[in-house]
């Protein structure tokens, strides 16, 4: 069997790629071509993965090792890193150039959009999201309302008027609005506007990011009045509220740079990129159906990669090989110090909420990290 993966390809995404494919765990190897004259994309990938212009000098050509397996199950395999790892990094790739924010939001999210109590304090509004508009991950945003009566914003959605009455019926005192990493931000404008009193949070480097964006009128220039690195990466002390309620692990090894929350009143997680949970079920459960079936090829093999159920085996390899691989001591401390917390849900934004045993799964989904090896 033979595949041609064509640009745009990072360094990044090619370093991935290639790290990938060396790893033991994968039938499949990578082998650079270059100079070629003739741009064929193979089949499967046709209208997913194209050439960036016509000038591209570099693809990649993968060859099974095991011509006998069926294509279905190299490519689930392949999906669990290289390509899973593309669709990841590929958003980055693509959100970077934020005058196109327009694309990675929901035209009418007001009809998609499903707004969920999870506790008493804790509400959700999930909508649908699909990286490139391809691969189903869903986005969500939590409001939770902290014992002070004040509440806080994470990783907002868009603020539509069915959200917005959401948080009058919580208080409507909305003090904190937080970005959930240096991706999960385009928001933060639109509530900043409506909430002018709020501090806005997230890890350091993103107002800079956001400072740098030209013609995009979703990303202001709002200032932020807390910041996350790795010299306060267990800092709690926004202010005396969020102190009380909120103990935080800033994930600075990880590609996205987390901010994780742990809700202390109610036992809930709540976290960004840290963990996928697909598929999608509830984020996309008001679309039309033929937005949920689209691509199923593709969509298999991403959630192959981030799915929770069984043994999460591809979840673990996605962990473990892609998302730790820049620092994998840093990432394992993050992880074990979140392990250390009372949680029993866990909120991610991408994928299905885990309502009850959120500990164990914890434990289970990243289990090569929490005994520092595979």
């Amino acid at each position: 069997m033979r595949m041609t993966i064509y640009r745009p390809l990072s360094p990044r995404l090619v370093s991935i790629f290639e790290s990938s494919f060396n790893s033991t765990s994968t039938p499949l190897t990578l082998t650079r071509v270059s100079q070629l004259s003739h741009y064929r994309c193979a089949p499967i990938f046709r209208g997913y993965l194209k050439p960036a212009a016509a000038d591209i000098k570099n693809h990649y050509t993968l060859r099974s090792k095991t011509l006998t397996a069926s294509t279905s199950k190299i490519l689930i395999t392949f999906g669990g890193l290289s390509l899973g790892a593309a669709l990841f990094f590929g958003l980055q790739e693509q959100s970077r150039g934020l005058s196109m924010s327009s694309k990675l939001v929901p035209s009418n999210p007001s009809d998609v959009a499903v707004i969920r109590t999870i506790t008493p304090n804790v509400v959700t509004v999930s909508v649908p999201f699909a990286r490139f508009g391809i691969i189903r991950v869903g986005g969500r945003g939590t409001i939770i309302r902290l014992t002070s009566g004040a509440l806080a914003v994470y990783s907002p959605v868009a603020l539509t008027p069915e959200t917005q009455a959401k948080v009058a019926e919580l208080g409507g005192d909305v003090r904190y609005i937080i970005a959930g990493d240096i991706e999960h931000h385009i928001f933060l404008s639109e509530w900043a506007r409506a909430f002018p009193n709020a501090k806005i949070v997230g890890p350091k480097g993103l107002a800079a990011k956001r400072a740098a964006v030209k013609d995009d009128e979703r990303i202001g220039k709002e200032p932020f009045a807390f910041e996350w690195d790795a010299s306060n990466a267990h800092d709690n002390n926004v202010d005396a509220a969020f102190a009380a309620d909120f103990d935080v692990e800033f994930v600075g090894s990880h590609p996205n740079k987390e901010v994780v929350l742990l809700y202390k009143p109610d036992r809930v997680l709540i976290q960004a990129d840290l963990m996928f949970n697909l598929p999608a079920i509830e984020q996309y459960s008001r679309v039309p159906a033929a937005e949920k079936t689209s691509h199923a090829l593709l969509n298999r093999i991403f959630e192959g990669a981030n799915n929770t159920s069984g043994d999460a085996k591809g979840l673990k390899r996605f962990l473990w090989y892609v998302i730790s691989r820049g620092d994998r001591a840093g990432f394992n401390e993050s992880v074990r110090r979140i392990n250390d917390w009372d949680f029993d849900t866990i909120v991610p934004c991408h994928g299905e909420t885990i309502m009850g045993g959120g500990k164990e799964l914890f434990r289970k989904a990243f289990e090569w990290h929490l005994q520092g090896r595979k």
